[in-house]
Protein backbone atom coordinates (compact mmCIF):
# COMPACT_ATOMS: atom_id res chain seq x y z
CA UNK A 1 0.00 0.00 0.00
CA UNK A 2 3.32 2.43 0.83
CA UNK A 3 4.29 1.84 -2.24
CA UNK A 4 0.86 2.66 -4.44
CA UNK A 5 0.41 5.70 -2.20
CA UNK A 6 4.46 6.72 -3.52
CA UNK A 7 4.04 5.51 -6.98
CA UNK A 8 0.98 7.68 -7.55
CA UNK A 9 2.44 10.96 -6.37
CA UNK A 10 4.43 10.92 -9.15
CA UNK A 11 1.77 12.37 -10.48
CA UNK A 12 3.15 15.62 -8.61
CA UNK A 13 6.13 15.76 -11.01
CA UNK A 14 4.10 16.16 -14.22
CA UNK A 15 1.98 18.57 -12.57
CA UNK A 16 5.13 20.14 -11.39
CA UNK A 17 6.33 20.36 -15.14
CA UNK A 18 3.28 21.49 -15.77
CA UNK A 19 2.83 24.36 -14.27
CA UNK A 20 6.97 25.56 -13.51
CA UNK A 21 6.52 27.70 -17.31
CA UNK A 22 3.49 30.11 -16.01
CA UNK A 23 5.36 30.52 -12.39
CA UNK A 24 8.12 31.38 -14.36
CA UNK A 25 5.84 33.90 -16.15
CA UNK A 26 4.80 35.30 -13.18
CA UNK A 27 8.02 35.26 -11.70
CA UNK A 28 9.47 36.95 -15.22
CA UNK A 29 6.72 39.58 -15.64
CA UNK A 30 3.74 39.07 -13.26
CA UNK A 31 1.79 42.09 -14.26
CA UNK A 32 1.29 40.42 -17.50
CA UNK A 33 0.61 36.85 -16.04
CA UNK A 34 -2.69 35.58 -15.68
CA UNK A 35 -3.73 32.35 -13.20
CA UNK A 36 -5.97 31.14 -15.19
CA UNK A 37 -3.13 30.39 -17.58
CA UNK A 38 -2.36 27.72 -14.75
CA UNK A 39 -5.77 26.11 -14.90
CA UNK A 40 -5.94 26.03 -18.25
CA UNK A 41 -3.20 23.86 -18.85
CA UNK A 42 -4.10 21.81 -15.65
CA UNK A 43 -7.09 21.44 -17.41
CA UNK A 44 -5.39 20.19 -20.95
CA UNK A 45 -3.48 17.79 -18.76
CA UNK A 46 -6.08 15.98 -17.53
CA UNK A 47 -8.12 15.69 -20.96
CA UNK A 48 -4.10 14.12 -22.84
CA UNK A 49 -4.53 11.74 -19.71
CA UNK A 50 -7.43 10.28 -20.40
CA UNK A 51 -5.85 7.56 -23.24
CA UNK A 52 -3.68 6.70 -20.36
CA UNK A 53 -6.11 5.80 -17.54
CA UNK A 54 -8.04 3.82 -20.31
CA UNK A 55 -5.24 1.66 -21.70
CA UNK A 56 -2.56 1.62 -19.09
CA UNK A 57 0.10 1.85 -21.62
CA UNK A 58 3.17 4.01 -20.75
CA UNK A 59 3.93 5.30 -23.62
CA UNK A 60 0.30 7.11 -23.56
CA UNK A 61 1.66 8.44 -20.60
CA UNK A 62 5.17 9.83 -22.19
CA UNK A 63 3.66 10.80 -25.23
CA UNK A 64 1.03 13.37 -22.81
CA UNK A 65 4.33 14.16 -20.86
CA UNK A 66 6.48 15.35 -24.13
CA UNK A 67 3.67 16.88 -25.77
CA UNK A 68 3.02 19.01 -22.58
CA UNK A 69 7.12 19.20 -22.82
CA UNK A 70 6.82 20.66 -25.59
CA UNK A 71 4.08 23.39 -25.16
CA UNK A 72 6.02 24.56 -21.92
CA UNK A 73 9.69 24.88 -23.45
CA UNK A 74 8.32 26.91 -26.74
CA UNK A 75 6.37 29.00 -24.33
CA UNK A 76 8.78 29.27 -21.45
CA UNK A 77 11.55 30.65 -24.18
CA UNK A 78 9.26 33.40 -25.15
CA UNK A 79 8.60 34.50 -21.78
CA UNK A 80 12.60 34.49 -20.89
CA UNK A 81 13.39 36.60 -24.29
CA UNK A 82 10.17 38.81 -24.91
CA UNK A 83 8.63 38.58 -20.94
CA UNK A 84 5.00 37.48 -21.99
CA UNK A 85 3.25 34.35 -23.57
CA UNK A 86 3.75 32.90 -27.28
CA UNK A 87 1.47 35.34 -29.82
CA UNK A 88 0.71 34.74 -33.10
CA UNK A 89 3.02 37.94 -34.25
CA UNK A 90 5.98 36.55 -32.17
CA UNK A 91 5.25 33.54 -35.01
CA UNK A 92 5.72 36.13 -37.71
CA UNK A 93 8.58 36.90 -36.54
CA UNK A 94 10.40 33.82 -36.29
CA UNK A 95 9.03 32.12 -39.00
CA UNK A 96 11.02 35.45 -41.03
CA UNK A 97 14.11 34.71 -39.14
CA UNK A 98 17.50 33.12 -40.26
CA UNK A 99 19.88 31.71 -38.48
CA UNK A 100 22.45 34.74 -38.38
CA UNK A 101 19.21 36.82 -37.45
CA UNK A 102 18.37 34.88 -34.47
CA UNK A 103 22.08 34.76 -33.30
CA UNK A 104 22.31 38.57 -32.90
CA UNK A 105 18.77 38.85 -31.47
CA UNK A 106 20.02 36.41 -29.08
CA UNK A 107 23.05 38.48 -28.33
CA UNK A 108 20.49 41.45 -27.26
CA UNK A 109 18.10 39.39 -25.26
CA UNK A 110 20.98 37.09 -23.25
CA UNK A 111 19.92 36.99 -19.66
CA UNK A 112 20.59 34.63 -16.80
CA UNK A 113 17.03 33.64 -16.73
CA UNK A 114 18.16 31.38 -19.39
CA UNK A 115 19.17 29.09 -16.78
CA UNK A 116 15.22 28.16 -15.93
CA UNK A 117 15.83 25.59 -18.59
CA UNK A 118 17.75 23.49 -16.87
CA UNK A 119 15.56 22.55 -13.34
CA UNK A 120 12.62 22.46 -16.36
CA UNK A 121 14.28 20.22 -18.62
CA UNK A 122 15.42 18.05 -15.19
CA UNK A 123 11.91 17.89 -14.34
CA UNK A 124 11.06 16.66 -17.66
CA UNK A 125 13.61 13.93 -17.27
CA UNK A 126 12.19 12.81 -13.99
CA UNK A 127 8.59 12.74 -15.09
CA UNK A 128 9.30 10.32 -17.78
CA UNK A 129 11.37 7.62 -15.57
CA UNK A 130 8.55 8.29 -12.48
CA UNK A 131 5.40 7.20 -14.13
CA UNK A 132 2.41 6.70 -12.12
CA UNK A 133 -0.27 4.06 -12.21
CA UNK A 134 -3.44 6.06 -12.20
CA UNK A 135 -5.18 2.70 -12.11
CA UNK A 136 -8.10 3.68 -9.99
CA UNK A 137 -9.41 0.84 -7.49
CA UNK A 138 -11.42 2.91 -5.03
CA UNK A 139 -14.83 4.71 -5.63
CA UNK A 140 -13.19 8.11 -3.88
CA UNK A 141 -10.83 8.01 -6.99
CA UNK A 142 -13.06 7.02 -9.20
CA UNK A 143 -15.56 9.96 -8.28
CA UNK A 144 -12.80 12.79 -7.93
CA UNK A 145 -11.40 12.01 -11.59
CA UNK A 146 -14.88 11.75 -12.67
CA UNK A 147 -15.81 15.32 -11.43
CA UNK A 148 -12.79 16.55 -12.62
CA UNK A 149 -13.10 15.51 -16.61
CA UNK A 150 -16.97 16.31 -16.45
CA UNK A 151 -15.88 20.13 -15.34
CA UNK A 152 -13.54 20.24 -18.24
CA UNK A 153 -15.92 18.68 -20.37
CA UNK A 154 -18.80 21.61 -19.48
CA UNK A 155 -16.10 24.53 -19.29
CA UNK A 156 -14.78 23.12 -23.51
CA UNK A 157 -18.53 22.66 -23.84
CA UNK A 158 -19.78 26.23 -23.12
CA UNK A 159 -16.84 28.12 -24.53
CA UNK A 160 -17.39 26.09 -27.99
CA UNK A 161 -21.39 27.29 -27.33
CA UNK A 162 -20.43 30.72 -27.05
CA UNK A 163 -17.84 30.63 -29.70
CA UNK A 164 -14.74 31.65 -27.67
CA UNK A 165 -12.41 28.14 -27.44
CA UNK A 166 -9.68 29.62 -28.91
CA UNK A 167 -10.20 32.93 -26.97
CA UNK A 168 -10.12 31.15 -23.41
CA UNK A 169 -10.01 27.53 -23.80
CA UNK A 170 -6.91 26.84 -25.42
CA UNK A 171 -3.19 26.95 -24.21
CA UNK A 172 -0.87 30.08 -25.42
CA UNK A 173 0.98 27.89 -27.39
CA UNK A 174 -1.59 26.44 -29.63
CA UNK A 175 -3.72 29.73 -29.64
CA UNK A 176 -0.55 32.13 -31.12
CA UNK A 177 -0.39 29.01 -34.03
CA UNK A 178 -4.10 28.76 -34.93
CA UNK A 179 -4.28 32.99 -35.06
CA UNK A 180 -1.29 32.89 -37.14
CA UNK A 181 -2.92 30.56 -39.02
CA UNK A 182 -5.80 32.41 -39.60
CA UNK A 183 -4.48 35.65 -40.34
CA UNK A 184 -1.68 33.79 -42.61
CA UNK A 185 -4.52 33.18 -45.06
CA UNK A 186 -6.48 36.27 -44.90
CA UNK A 187 -2.98 38.07 -45.67
CA UNK A 188 -2.64 35.56 -48.50
CA UNK A 189 -6.09 36.88 -49.58
CA UNK A 190 -4.96 40.39 -49.58
CA UNK A 191 -2.20 39.65 -51.74
CA UNK A 192 -4.61 38.95 -54.95
CA UNK A 193 -7.03 41.12 -54.32
CA UNK A 194 -7.75 43.95 -56.81
CA UNK A 195 -8.96 47.81 -56.24
CA UNK A 196 -12.16 48.30 -55.55
CA UNK A 197 -13.82 50.65 -57.95
CA UNK A 198 -15.76 53.32 -55.66
CA UNK A 199 -18.35 56.40 -56.05
CA UNK A 200 -15.43 58.90 -55.39
CA UNK A 201 -14.40 62.50 -56.35
CA UNK A 202 -12.39 65.15 -55.20
CA UNK A 203 -14.70 68.33 -53.89
CA UNK A 204 -12.15 71.31 -54.96
CA UNK A 205 -10.74 72.60 -57.97
CA UNK A 206 -7.41 73.48 -55.64
CA UNK A 207 -3.90 71.79 -56.12
CA UNK A 208 -3.56 69.44 -52.86
CA UNK A 209 -0.99 67.62 -51.70
CA UNK A 210 -1.39 65.29 -48.31
CA UNK A 211 2.08 63.62 -46.57
CA UNK A 212 1.30 61.35 -44.21
CA UNK A 213 4.73 60.18 -42.39
CA UNK A 214 4.32 57.15 -40.39
CA UNK A 215 6.67 57.05 -37.73
CA UNK A 216 7.72 54.10 -35.81
CA UNK A 217 7.74 52.63 -32.09
CA UNK A 218 7.79 56.29 -30.67
CA UNK A 219 6.67 56.90 -26.98
CA UNK A 220 5.35 60.59 -26.85
CA UNK A 221 6.27 60.36 -23.05
CA UNK A 222 10.13 60.15 -24.19
CA UNK A 223 9.60 63.64 -26.33
CA UNK A 224 10.62 66.87 -24.42
CA UNK A 225 8.23 68.06 -27.27
CA UNK A 226 5.36 66.05 -24.57
CA UNK A 227 6.81 67.14 -21.51
CA UNK A 228 9.90 64.31 -21.30
CA UNK A 229 13.01 65.78 -18.80
CA UNK A 230 15.54 65.18 -21.87
CA UNK A 231 16.13 67.84 -24.50
CA UNK A 232 15.08 64.84 -27.37
CA UNK A 233 12.99 67.03 -29.45
CA UNK A 234 14.84 70.52 -29.81
CA UNK A 235 13.77 70.99 -33.48
CA UNK A 236 9.93 70.78 -33.43
CA UNK A 237 10.24 72.37 -30.42
CA UNK A 238 11.30 75.43 -31.87
CA UNK A 239 8.67 75.41 -34.53
CA UNK A 240 5.94 77.48 -34.21
CA UNK A 241 4.30 76.16 -37.41
CA UNK A 242 3.01 72.89 -35.87
CA UNK A 243 0.11 71.34 -34.03
CA UNK A 244 0.93 69.12 -31.31
CA UNK A 245 -1.89 67.24 -30.25
CA UNK A 246 -1.63 65.34 -26.62
CA UNK A 247 -4.29 62.71 -26.30
CA UNK A 248 -3.93 60.61 -29.78
CA UNK A 249 -3.47 56.59 -28.76
CA UNK A 250 -2.49 53.69 -31.28
CA UNK A 251 -5.75 50.85 -30.93
CA UNK A 252 -2.67 48.45 -31.38
CA UNK A 253 0.32 47.28 -29.73
CA UNK A 254 2.38 46.85 -33.58
CA UNK A 255 2.92 47.87 -36.65
CA UNK A 256 1.03 45.71 -38.95
CA UNK A 257 -2.62 45.54 -36.86
CA UNK A 258 -2.10 49.29 -37.13
CA UNK A 259 -1.33 49.69 -40.37
CA UNK A 260 -3.88 47.63 -41.34
CA UNK A 261 -6.53 49.52 -39.35
CA UNK A 262 -5.66 53.42 -40.44
CA UNK A 263 -5.00 52.24 -43.71
CA UNK A 264 -8.92 50.71 -44.24
CA UNK A 265 -12.25 51.01 -42.93
CA UNK A 266 -12.03 48.88 -40.64
CA UNK A 267 -11.81 49.62 -37.13
CA UNK A 268 -12.33 48.46 -33.63
CA UNK A 269 -16.08 48.39 -33.22
CA UNK A 270 -16.43 46.74 -36.99
CA UNK A 271 -13.75 44.29 -38.38
CA UNK A 272 -14.32 42.95 -42.34
CA UNK A 273 -11.60 40.55 -44.01
CA UNK A 274 -8.89 42.72 -45.60
CA UNK A 275 -9.96 41.59 -48.76
CA UNK A 276 -13.38 42.92 -48.53
CA UNK A 277 -13.03 46.14 -46.76
CA UNK A 278 -12.32 49.02 -48.72
CA UNK A 279 -8.38 50.40 -48.67
CA UNK A 280 -7.52 53.97 -48.75
CA UNK A 281 -5.86 53.03 -52.44
CA UNK A 282 -8.80 52.14 -53.49
CA UNK A 283 -10.35 55.75 -52.77
CA UNK A 284 -7.52 57.12 -54.16
CA UNK A 285 -7.52 55.31 -57.16
CA UNK A 286 -11.40 56.33 -57.54
CA UNK A 287 -10.41 59.47 -57.99
CA UNK A 288 -7.96 62.05 -59.51
CA UNK A 289 -5.50 61.71 -56.67
CA UNK A 290 -1.95 60.12 -57.09
CA UNK A 291 -0.90 57.99 -54.61
CA UNK A 292 2.68 57.43 -53.20
CA UNK A 293 4.43 54.54 -50.73
CA UNK A 294 7.98 55.87 -49.55
CA UNK A 295 9.43 53.48 -46.99
CA UNK A 296 12.63 52.65 -44.64
CA UNK A 297 11.44 49.76 -44.27
CA UNK A 298 11.80 46.44 -45.94
CA UNK A 299 9.06 44.89 -48.16
CA UNK A 300 10.68 41.47 -47.23
CA UNK A 301 9.07 38.60 -44.99
CA UNK A 302 5.55 37.96 -43.61
CA UNK A 303 5.18 40.34 -41.23
CA UNK A 304 5.86 43.28 -43.62
CA UNK A 305 4.11 41.49 -46.39
CA UNK A 306 0.83 41.85 -45.17
CA UNK A 307 1.50 45.85 -45.26
CA UNK A 308 3.51 45.39 -48.57
CA UNK A 309 0.38 43.51 -50.11
CA UNK A 310 -1.83 46.32 -48.75
CA UNK A 311 0.05 49.01 -50.26
CA UNK A 312 0.89 47.27 -53.43
CA UNK A 313 -1.76 49.38 -55.39
CA UNK A 314 -0.24 52.98 -54.84
CA UNK A 315 0.38 54.58 -57.73
CA UNK A 316 4.51 54.57 -57.12
CA UNK A 317 6.15 52.75 -54.14
CA UNK A 318 9.80 53.57 -53.20
CA UNK A 319 11.16 51.15 -50.74
CA UNK A 320 14.76 52.21 -49.78
CA UNK A 321 15.59 49.84 -47.97
CA UNK A 322 15.91 46.39 -49.58
CA UNK A 323 19.54 45.44 -49.07
CA UNK A 324 18.57 42.64 -46.46
CA UNK A 325 17.14 39.03 -46.77
CA UNK A 326 14.02 39.22 -44.53
CA UNK A 327 12.49 41.61 -42.00
CA UNK A 328 13.74 41.30 -39.19
CA UNK A 329 17.20 41.47 -40.68
CA UNK A 330 16.20 44.66 -41.95
CA UNK A 331 16.01 46.22 -38.07
CA UNK A 332 19.29 44.96 -37.35
CA UNK A 333 21.05 47.44 -40.88
CA UNK A 334 21.39 51.12 -40.35
CA UNK A 335 19.22 52.38 -42.90
CA UNK A 336 18.69 55.61 -41.44
CA UNK A 337 15.51 57.42 -42.25
CA UNK A 338 17.48 60.46 -43.77
CA UNK A 339 17.31 58.34 -46.89
CA UNK A 340 13.50 59.27 -47.76
CA UNK A 341 14.67 62.87 -48.22
CA UNK A 342 14.87 62.33 -51.61
CA UNK A 343 12.28 60.49 -52.76
CA UNK A 344 9.99 63.04 -51.25
CA UNK A 345 11.60 65.75 -52.55
CA UNK A 346 10.74 64.08 -56.34
CA UNK A 347 7.27 62.99 -54.92
CA UNK A 348 5.92 66.97 -54.14
CA UNK A 349 7.86 68.07 -56.52
CA UNK A 350 5.36 65.61 -59.18
CA UNK A 351 3.26 67.98 -61.30
CA UNK A 352 -0.01 66.61 -60.64
CA UNK A 353 -2.70 68.17 -58.93
CA UNK A 354 -3.83 66.05 -56.51
CA UNK A 355 -1.23 63.76 -54.27
CA UNK A 356 -1.01 61.40 -51.44
CA UNK A 357 2.32 60.99 -49.96
CA UNK A 358 2.81 58.13 -47.48
CA UNK A 359 6.30 58.25 -45.43
CA UNK A 360 7.18 55.05 -43.67
CA UNK A 361 10.06 55.21 -41.32
CA UNK A 362 12.11 53.60 -39.47
CA UNK A 363 11.90 55.81 -36.33
CA UNK A 364 12.77 54.42 -33.18
CA UNK A 365 12.35 50.57 -34.26
CA UNK A 366 14.48 48.43 -32.12
CA UNK A 367 17.88 47.80 -32.47
CA UNK A 368 17.86 50.93 -31.11
CA UNK A 369 20.92 52.00 -31.51
CA UNK A 370 21.15 51.16 -35.38
CA UNK A 371 18.54 54.03 -35.69
CA UNK A 372 20.84 56.85 -35.76
CA UNK A 373 24.38 57.98 -36.89
CA UNK A 374 27.46 58.52 -34.28
CA UNK A 375 26.56 62.52 -34.21
CA UNK A 376 23.13 61.79 -32.99
CA UNK A 377 24.51 59.65 -29.99
CA UNK A 378 23.73 62.73 -27.37
CA UNK A 379 23.18 60.58 -24.49
CA UNK A 380 26.04 58.81 -23.64
CA UNK A 381 26.15 58.14 -19.93
CA UNK A 382 27.38 54.40 -18.94
CA UNK A 383 25.91 51.79 -16.65
CA UNK A 384 23.72 49.00 -16.12
CA UNK A 385 21.47 47.43 -19.08
CA UNK A 386 18.62 49.65 -18.61
CA UNK A 387 20.76 52.38 -18.68
CA UNK A 388 22.70 51.68 -21.81
CA UNK A 389 19.05 50.47 -23.62
CA UNK A 390 16.82 54.05 -22.38
CA UNK A 391 20.16 56.14 -23.73
CA UNK A 392 19.81 54.11 -27.24
CA UNK A 393 16.23 54.61 -27.19
CA UNK A 394 16.04 58.47 -25.82
CA UNK A 395 18.95 58.78 -29.00
CA UNK A 396 16.51 57.33 -31.59
CA UNK A 397 13.72 60.28 -30.34
CA UNK A 398 16.65 62.40 -31.12
CA UNK A 399 17.59 61.63 -34.50
CA UNK A 400 13.72 61.24 -34.84
CA UNK A 401 13.07 64.69 -33.93
CA UNK A 402 16.08 66.04 -36.49
CA UNK A 403 13.90 63.70 -39.79
CA UNK A 404 10.41 64.67 -38.75
CA UNK A 405 11.43 68.57 -38.55
CA UNK A 406 13.16 67.83 -42.19
CA UNK A 407 10.42 66.62 -43.65
CA UNK A 408 8.36 69.44 -42.73
CA UNK A 409 10.56 72.21 -43.12
CA UNK A 410 10.89 70.46 -46.98
CA UNK A 411 6.82 71.00 -47.55
CA UNK A 412 7.36 74.48 -45.71
CA UNK A 413 9.59 75.49 -48.77
CA UNK A 414 7.48 73.53 -50.92
CA UNK A 415 4.67 75.79 -49.92
CA UNK A 416 6.41 78.47 -49.81
CA UNK A 417 7.28 78.68 -53.59
CA UNK A 418 4.13 76.86 -54.64
CA UNK A 419 1.27 79.29 -52.38
CA UNK A 420 -1.82 77.98 -54.15
CA UNK A 421 -1.39 74.36 -53.33
CA UNK A 422 -3.11 73.37 -50.14
CA UNK A 423 -0.79 71.37 -48.05
CA UNK A 424 -1.01 69.02 -45.19
CA UNK A 425 1.07 66.36 -43.02
CA UNK A 426 0.64 64.43 -40.47
CA UNK A 427 3.40 62.88 -38.11
CA UNK A 428 2.40 60.20 -35.81
CA UNK A 429 3.65 56.41 -34.78
CA UNK A 430 1.81 53.59 -35.87
CA UNK A 431 2.49 52.85 -32.07
CA UNK A 432 4.80 53.61 -29.12
CA UNK A 433 7.04 51.47 -27.07
CA UNK A 434 7.86 50.97 -23.43
CA UNK A 435 11.46 51.59 -22.75
CA UNK A 436 11.09 50.61 -18.71
CA UNK A 437 8.18 53.06 -18.16
CA UNK A 438 6.28 50.28 -17.10
CA UNK A 439 7.52 47.62 -15.40
CA UNK A 440 10.70 46.39 -15.42
CA UNK A 441 11.04 45.35 -19.29
CA UNK A 442 11.40 47.07 -22.65
CA UNK A 443 9.48 46.77 -26.27
CA UNK A 444 5.94 46.49 -27.34
CA UNK A 445 4.61 43.06 -26.38
CA UNK A 446 1.94 42.97 -23.88
CA UNK A 447 -0.24 39.75 -22.91
CA UNK A 448 -3.27 40.37 -20.86
CA UNK A 449 -3.53 43.99 -20.72
CA UNK A 450 -1.98 47.03 -22.79
CA UNK A 451 0.72 49.01 -21.65
CA UNK A 452 -0.01 52.73 -22.12
CA UNK A 453 3.56 53.13 -23.32
CA UNK A 454 2.81 50.93 -25.90
CA UNK A 455 0.13 53.27 -27.27
CA UNK A 456 0.57 56.48 -26.43
CA UNK A 457 1.70 58.51 -29.87
CA UNK A 458 2.78 61.17 -30.65
CA UNK A 459 0.35 63.03 -33.36
CA UNK A 460 1.47 66.43 -35.20
CA UNK A 461 -0.44 68.41 -37.90
CA UNK A 462 1.70 71.04 -39.98
CA UNK A 463 -0.79 72.94 -42.65
CA UNK A 464 0.19 75.39 -44.95
CA UNK A 465 -1.01 78.79 -44.84
CA UNK A 466 -3.59 77.91 -47.98
CA UNK A 467 -4.91 75.28 -46.00
CA UNK A 468 -5.11 76.75 -42.41
CA UNK A 469 -7.61 79.47 -44.63
CA UNK A 470 -9.49 76.48 -45.95
CA UNK A 471 -10.37 74.48 -43.16
CA UNK A 472 -10.97 78.04 -40.71
CA UNK A 473 -13.65 78.70 -43.40
CA UNK A 474 -14.94 74.92 -44.23
CA UNK A 475 -14.56 73.47 -41.23
CA UNK A 476 -13.61 75.10 -37.96
CA UNK A 477 -10.38 75.88 -36.04
CA UNK A 478 -8.37 72.56 -35.90
CA UNK A 479 -6.03 74.16 -33.24
CA UNK A 480 -8.88 74.05 -30.93
CA UNK A 481 -8.54 69.86 -31.00
CA UNK A 482 -5.06 69.93 -29.18
CA UNK A 483 -6.57 67.84 -26.02
CA UNK A 484 -9.74 66.20 -27.85
CA UNK A 485 -9.24 62.03 -27.21
CA UNK A 486 -8.43 60.35 -30.48
CA UNK A 487 -7.63 57.15 -32.05
CA UNK A 488 -5.32 56.40 -35.04
CA UNK A 489 -7.70 53.62 -36.71
CA UNK A 490 -10.10 56.48 -37.60
CA UNK A 491 -6.88 58.06 -39.65
CA UNK A 492 -8.56 56.76 -42.76
CA UNK A 493 -11.51 59.17 -42.22
CA UNK A 494 -9.40 61.80 -41.53
CA UNK A 495 -7.00 61.41 -44.34
CA UNK A 496 -9.92 61.80 -47.11
CA UNK A 497 -11.54 64.67 -45.05
CA UNK A 498 -7.85 66.65 -45.41
CA UNK A 499 -8.01 65.21 -49.32
CA UNK A 500 -11.36 67.14 -50.25
CA UNK A 501 -12.97 63.85 -51.24
CA UNK A 502 -16.44 63.14 -51.31
CA UNK A 503 -17.42 59.66 -50.91
CA UNK A 504 -20.27 57.12 -49.63
CA UNK A 505 -17.47 55.42 -47.40
CA UNK A 506 -16.50 58.63 -45.36
CA UNK A 507 -17.70 59.40 -41.90
CA UNK A 508 -17.32 62.70 -40.92
CA UNK A 509 -17.39 61.66 -37.27
CA UNK A 510 -14.80 59.85 -37.65
CA UNK A 511 -12.47 62.43 -39.02
CA UNK A 512 -10.24 64.39 -36.45
CA UNK A 513 -10.38 67.54 -38.22
CA UNK A 514 -13.83 67.98 -39.45
CA UNK A 515 -16.62 69.73 -36.96
CA UNK A 516 -18.64 66.82 -36.61
CA UNK A 517 -16.01 64.49 -34.98
CA UNK A 518 -17.34 62.52 -32.22
CA UNK A 519 -15.03 63.08 -29.77
CA UNK A 520 -16.97 60.64 -27.09
CA UNK A 521 -16.32 57.15 -28.75
CA UNK A 522 -14.82 54.86 -26.47
CA UNK A 523 -11.08 54.19 -27.17
CA UNK A 524 -11.11 50.75 -26.54
CA UNK A 525 -7.81 48.88 -27.24
CA UNK A 526 -6.43 45.56 -28.94
CA UNK A 527 -6.78 43.94 -25.41
CA UNK A 528 -10.17 44.74 -25.05
CA UNK A 529 -10.14 47.40 -22.64
CA UNK A 530 -10.75 50.94 -22.88
CA UNK A 531 -7.89 53.52 -22.60
CA UNK A 532 -8.53 55.82 -19.93
CA UNK A 533 -5.97 58.71 -19.38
Amino acid sequence: MKETTKDKLNLLWLIAMVIFTPAAGALLNYYVFEFRSVLLLLMWTAVLLIPYVLFHKKWLYATAACLLFVDGFVNLFHWVVLKCPLNASSIFVFLNTNFNEATEFMTIKTTPWLLLFVPYVALFVVTLKRIPPLAFKSKGEIIVWSVLWLSVAIFFTDNIVNKRFLRLAVPDVERAVVSFAQESKEYNRLKIRDLFQLDADVATEDSTLVVVVVGESCNRNHMSLYGYGRETTPRLQARNDILVFDNVVSANSNTLYSVMNFLTSNNMEQHQPLDSCIHIFDVLHSTPYRSYWISNQSPIGLWENGVTNLVQHADVKRFVNVTSNSSMESTQIASFDQRLFEPLQSAIHDSTKHKVVFVHLLGCHTQYDKRYPSEFALFKERGDKRTRVTNAYDNAVYYNDFVVDSLFSMLSRYSSSHRKVRVSAIYFSDHGENVYDEGDYCGHNYSDRIPHANVEIPFILWLSPSQKEHLAAHHFPVESRLHTPYMLDDLFHTIIDLSDITTPCFDKTRSFVNRDFDSTRRRILEDGNEYIR
